[in-house]
């Protein structure tokens, strides 16, 4: 009776042991969070919207185009940082010009947005905020305070 005994508490050992493991084959993995891609319209003309050009010399240019969907169009938010994948650059300025550059941890690229829309989105280490009156063409530029056109619609594409 008592080899029986330990032979059942010994089975329920090693069962309680084997249910504890973690599989290392055909486990179920986590799913990546899905790429949601976002136009940044001028809140004057909604069909003026945040363009890089110019990107292949280093720093690129920051200015309104007509609204099209372009990869130089299409900026993926997140965490204060606006990155446009086909450039692989990031939303930048240096207090007085608004740019491009290759995406880095300096502060210069985090950004807030207000809630609601249109949105105002203000340089978290600079404090200015993201200027431009809606013509195509006109580069986007830093104003120190917030105004009827420095707002911005941002929309899933």
């Amino acid at each position: 009776m008592e080899l029986k005994g330990n032979l059942l508490r010994l089975a329920g050992a090693g069962a309680a042991i084997a249910l504890s493991a973690t599989p290392l084959v055909g486990a179920p993995s986590a799913q990546a969070a899905p790429v949601v891609n976002y136009q940044v319209a001028n809140g004057n003309s909604r069909n003026a919207c945040l363009q890089v050009v110019n990107a292949h010399t280093g720093t690129g240019n920051v200015v309104l185009a007509t609204c099209n969907r372009s990869a130089k169009q299409v900026w993926r938010i997140g965490g204060g940082i606006f990155r446009n994948p086909a450039s692989n650059h990031c939303l930048d300025g240096n207090g007085t010009d608004v740019y491009t550059t290759r995406c880095n941890t300096d502060g210069y690229q985090k950004w807030k947005t207000t809630s609601g829309s249109p949105k105002y989105i203000n340089q978290d280490r600079g404090g200015k905020y993201l200027h431009a009156a809606g013509r195509v063409g006109e580069h986007v530029v830093y104003k120190p305070s917030s105004g009827t056109s420095s707002r911005w619609v941002i929309g899933r594409v």
